[in-house]
């Protein structure tokens, strides 16, 4: 039987917690498994800045699934997503018609870490190295400071000279 594939994204308000977003995400498999679909990717883009204000957000966790189904499914989803008051936007796509659901690799769902730090998508593995070049970043700090420091006065003994040659003329 033919399917076509979907994706939504979904952004939540930015100051939900980990559970609120994974009972959207619960939502969401719920409707593609009872009516028949494939849920074949969720995807966390993290917590971002959102191009315009939305009910007084200006920033938004963003979540993108991708899975097969049929019409009546869509708008299944998208129900359940207009009721869920965590969720600001959403946006759902038909991007292939008459997919095989046998030919389509399914990827399997890791559910991310919740915590303060949702904007970060890099492992700790990646932040480990960062975070020991953070002190030579400092070392280096004070020295720019006191150049620009130094710089600062110069600019300004500048300054008053270039407006005396203006109000002579």
């Amino acid at each position: 039987m033919l399917m076509n594939h979907y994706e939504t994204t979904v952004v939540l308000k930015p100051d939900v917690g980990g559970d609120t977003i994974e009972a959207a995400l619960d939502r969401v498999r719920d409707v593609v498994t009872t009516q028949g679909g494939t849920l074949l990717e969720i995807d966390h883009w993290g917590k971002k800045r959102l191009a315009y204000e939305i009910q007084k957000h200006t920033r938004g966790i963003y979540v993108h699934t991708q899975f097969l189904g049929k019409g009546p499914m869509v708008a299944e989803i998208e129900r359940n997503l207009r009721i869920n008051h965590n969720i600001l936007r959403f946006l759902t796509i038909k991007t292939k018609a008459g997919v095989n659901p046998e030919e389509v690799e399914v990827k399997e769902y890791v559910k991310p870490e919740y915590g303060a730090e949702e904007t970060s998508e890099a492992p700790a593995a990646e932040a480990a190295p960062a975070a020991e070049a953070a002190p030579a970043a400092e070392a280096e700090a004070p020295a720019a400071e006191a150049e620009a420091e130094a710089e600062a006065p110069a600019a300004e003994a500048e300054a008053p000279a270039a407006e005396a040659t203006t109000e002579e003329a």
